[in-house]
């Protein structure tokens, strides 16, 4: 249950509890009250440019611990006959720090590059973190949606490494590297401290190559009469000459003489060894690919010519065979055919093969079944010489063996399909 006091409220418990919870609440007219007193300039306790700048030393030393201490610390002054002199920031920096103060916010996106790095120096001087860190996220922002401009990402990137801004850095090197192409060709790149250069050539996160930070550096070390040769010698150590290509070695890096003609060439020569290697690489890939693409057609060819490669199979008086044919020359087989001329008869027979080095049996047809033409096919194999044995015959009619000369055989050929 609620009810109204003259334009404030009051919140009620329950039945059973409400004397217990009994309370009143103004929230809304005390930010009104205290933005109110702000904006109508009640109070004037700080000296700023010689200005005086409507506060509260109250307010300040609630929001800001800086404050807190300088105002009401074991040494502080909280005496309010005199207005607190501050020399950390000009006025308009301070304005943004009281709209901080008092109402809680501050449109980041109303300030240019450097007032929002002095907002982010001044407020790390008055120990305002949280005020630091959404400034750095904001920065973060920016970054992400590439919505900074380039020379203003080197004011900052300048700006937190002179000032020691671990985190922002971070996120300004990373962008800085991935677009140093571009940006390293800007005038404003020139003008980085040392100490930012330093950081540029010892990220270990880099991702630009090895000649565009060596290009920056060129970039940035013309003209620069101040820098000690001790320094200079120590920003070339961090340049790998075996990470150049020759290409970049001869018209790029030996022309700038910042290194030794006798440590280009040991580089250089070193490509060239590692080129012949890659020629001789490529040499033998490309002899064993010839290779197997005559294979490859030699195997097509046959294939489309059908591989007759023998007309007949001739009888012989050995004991392993009946029938054998030489073939020209080793081939890859898989389909053999023959006939079986006597139709009067049916016939068992086996099939060997010699591949250059051993006799291997291809078919063994045992049933007395067998008699015409007959169509054998087989796994694809080397063969140069092929036998067949009649290992049985039977009358067709009546079944009754046949004890003389096996059937004759025609008509033979072998093919790979």
């Amino acid at each position: 249950m609620a009810t109204g006091f003259g334009g404030l409220s009051c919140k009620m418990g329950t039945e059973a509890d409400e004397t217990k919870n009994r309370k009143f609440e103004d929230k809304e007219t005390l930010l009104a009250d205290v933005s109110k007193a702000y904006t109508g300039c009640l109070y004037s306790d700080i000296l700023k440019d010689n200005v005086s700048v409507s506060t509260s030393r109250f307010m300040l030393a609630c929001r800001v611990p800086y404050f807190a201490t300088l105002l009401y610390g074991g040494f502080g002054d909280n005496s309010t006959g005199n207005p607190v002199t501050l020399d950390c920031c000009d006025s308009q920096i301070f304005k943004q720090i009281l709209n901080f103060v008092w109402e809680g916010e501050i449109s980041f996106s109303e300030l240019e590059i450097q007032s929002l790095l002095d907002l982010l120096e001044t407020a790390r001087f008055l120990c305002i973190d949280r005020l630091v860190e959404g400034i750095i996220d904001h920065l973060e922002f920016l970054l992400k949606r590439k919505l900074i401009e380039f020379n203003d990402c080197l004011v900052a990137f300048d700006f937190v490494i002179l000032n020691k801004f671990t985190k922002a850095s971070g996120a300004l090197l990373s962008f800085i590297d991935q677009n140093l192409r571009t940006i390293s060709f800007l005038p404003k790149f020139a003008d980085l401290s040392e100490a930012s250069i330093q950081m540029l050539l010892h990220f270990e996160e880099r991702l630009s190559s090895e000649i565009d930070l060596f290009t920056a550096f060129v970039n940035w070390i013309k003209n620069k009469e101040t820098v000690s040769e001790e320094v200079k010698t120590e920003m070339l150590g961090c340049f790998n000459l075996g990470q150049f290509d020759r290409k970049d070695l001869i018209d790029k890096v030996r022309k700038t003489r910042f290194f030794d003609d006798k440590e280009v060439c040991d580089v250089l020569e070193a490509h060239i060894e590692k080129l012949q290697d890659e020629v001789k690489s490529k040499e033998k890939q490309n002899k064993e690919q010839g290779e197997k693409l005559q294979e490859q057609s030699r195997r097509i060819e046959e294939t489309k010519a059908g591989i007759v490669l023998s007309t007949s199979l001739q009888p012989t008086t050995a004991a392993t065979f009946d029938y054998c044919c030489s073939l020209d020359q080793t081939h890859f087989v898989n389909k053999i055919e023959f006939t079986l001329e006597d139709l009067q008869y049916l016939n068992s027979y086996c099939v060997q093969v010699w591949n250059g080095v051993n006799w291997i049996k291809i078919i063994d047809c045992r049933e007395l079944i067998h008699t015409g033409k007959q169509i054998l096919h087989f796994e694809r194999m080397k063969i140069h010489l092929l036998g067949v044995k009649v290992t049985g015959s039977k009358h067709v009619r009546d079944g009754s063996p046949c004890f003389y000369t096996p059937a004759s055989i025609s008509s033979f050929s072998a093919s790979l399909i």
